[in-house]
């Protein structure tokens, strides 16, 4: 008996592919040696856990520069950026730390931190100051438990909803190249 409803046929596809749960918002993680030296790299796999103290997860490749830096000195900055800092992005998540001075060769500059070491970036809609409380070993990556000790954001671009996406442009990684924006907020019915 025929029930009117609709059904999808789904195509099962290969188990590895995370993809499908993209496309994600991507930062840009600054960390800073213990000698001083600053670095960033882009990274979507970042998600807040815990609102209750403000608990981010960052998934950081255990041999990146910037894994080395987090494990030296505990803290980080995770920078906004919007879709004016798409090929910033890219290339921050495509070249490495220990070749070049990501920082100079990208443009970019330094924004002073109010409670941690690592500096935030200007221009960026807005950064958050992270200082590490723990660390599980997840395959190639290390998964940084940290808490969020400030935020800073862009008061024009912020309001009781979080970003407006009319004017803030967040940028979301697809994969690879490919990247998008949002571009309203919803509201859904009470």
């Amino acid at each position: 008996m025929y029930s009117g409803k609709v059904f999808v046929l789904y195509k099962i596809i290969d188990p590895t592919d995370y993809h499908v749960l993209h496309p994600r918002p991507v930062y840009l993680i600054v960390s800073k040696s213990k000698t001083g030296a600053v670095n960033v790299m882009s990274a979507s796999w970042v998600s807040p856990v815990s609102d209750e103290p403000f608990i981010v997860a960052v998934s950081i490749w255990k041999g990146s520069l910037t894994y080395q830096n987090i494990k030296e000195t505990g803290e980080f900055t995770i920078n906004i950026p919007s879709e004016k800092h798409l090929d910033i992005v890219y290339k921050a998540g495509t070249i490495s730390g220990r070749e070049v001075d990501k920082i100079s060769t990208l443009g970019l500059r330094l924004a002073k931190s109010s409670i941690i070491e690592a500096p935030g970036l200007e221009d960026m809609l807005g950064f958050l100051e992270c200082r590490v409380i723990n660390e599980i070993e997840v395959g190639e990556s290390a998964l940084f438990l940290a808490e969020v000790k400030t935020v800073h954001v862009v008061e024009e671009m912020y309001t009781r909803y979080g970003w407006d996406l009319s004017k803030a442009k967040i940028l979301l990684h697809n994969g690879g190249r490919g990247f998008t924006t949002p571009y309203k907020l919803i509201l859904a019915r009470r």
